[in-house]
């Protein structure tokens, strides 16, 4: 069996489109995960895009599928997701994952962020006393974490008023109970050991890998985590590990029972199986699905 040690560059979805027809037709039940910005919505990840009129179809369709359970992840909350995407069939991960909704529920929190969000709060404070003078930079507080979104600055004003955020943050986090993550124009402390990958799994620790079939596609470095721990829930708990091209002296009638799918214009190694380019082309891997599971399912 092929496992994945290190990062491998992940073959494109249009080489190995059959791996999708034999991992559905090898499953009773498809989770579908899919990351929003970048993958279902490209543009600022601060602003209220909506996915194509033919994305949300798809979703549409597919979310009908019997069998078939589709759900959106994303940094931006439940209640910003669903006045963005009308499926009312859908499910959500918001805020990175401290906020999950079933389909039709109401939004409940998996993670305690109680202790961290007094910590929060007086990070902003201290903060946006910093930035009366930087009236390009400002501060997002998101419950869970903070944003500083820099993406307005130039220069070296940007570097600067990162600088002295991470120093705030290290000096009244003496607990150590926030993490910070770096992005494009943005910088974000959250509250720690809570991430895609734990999410993932906390929402298949009821699924079987031995009939389900997950897919996870996403194309942020933090969907990496969420990689890994797909890959972890089909290797330890059935039969079929997950489906890795990292040679290619690979079984041409393995059913893989989890296919992580990147999103990148470009390759770069990655615990995926496939990539594709960009939000067209998950259009197009949302309409082979959608074809493939009115035939298999």
């Amino acid at each position: 069996m092929l496992k994945a040690v290190r990062l491998e560059y992940p073959r494109h979805l249009s080489e190995e489109i059959g791996v999708l027809s034999r991992a559905l037709g090898g499953a009773i039940n498809v989770r579908l995960f899919l990351d929003y910005d970048g993958t279902l919505v490209s543009g600022p990840r601060d602003a209220p895009l909506r996915p194509s009129k033919g994305i949300l179809e798809k979703l549409r369709q597919l979310c009908k599928a019997e069998g078939f359970s589709v759900f959106i992840m994303s940094s931006r909350s439940i209640e910003e997701l669903r006045s963005l995407v009308d499926v009312p069939e859908l499910g959500f991960i918001g805020r990175r994952g401290f906020e999950i909704a079933m389909p039709g529920l109401p939004v409940f929190l998996p993670v305690d962020t109680s202790a961290a969000a007094e910590l929060i709060h007086h990070i902003e404070l201290e903060m946006s006393g910093l930035l009366h003078s930087v009236p390009d930079a400002r501060l997002e507080n998101r419950g869970y974490g903070l944003v500083l979104h820099t993406r307005s600055l130039t220069g070296g004003a940007g570097r600067k008023i990162v600088q002295r955020f991470a120093e705030l943050v290290k000096r009244l986090d003496t607990l150590h109970i926030l993490e910070m993550f770096y992005g494009e124009g943005t910088v974000e402390v959250r509250t720690a050991g809570w991430s895609k990958g734990d999410v993932l799994s906390h929402m298949l620790a009821n699924a079987d890998p031995d009939l389900d079939l997950t897919i996870y596609v996403g194309d942020d470095v933090t969907d990496e985590d969420a990689f890994a721990a797909v890959a972890v829930w089909s290797d330890e708990n059935a039969d079929m590990e997950p489906w890795f091209m990292i040679s290619d002296d690979y079984d041409d009638d393995h059913i893989p029972g989890a296919i992580t799918i990147l999103v990148t214009d470009k390759p770069r190694p990655s615990l995926a199986s496939l990539f594709v380019r960009d939000t067209d082309e998950v259009y197009e891997l949302l309409s082979s699905l959608s074809a493939m599971v009115a035939v298999v399912l």
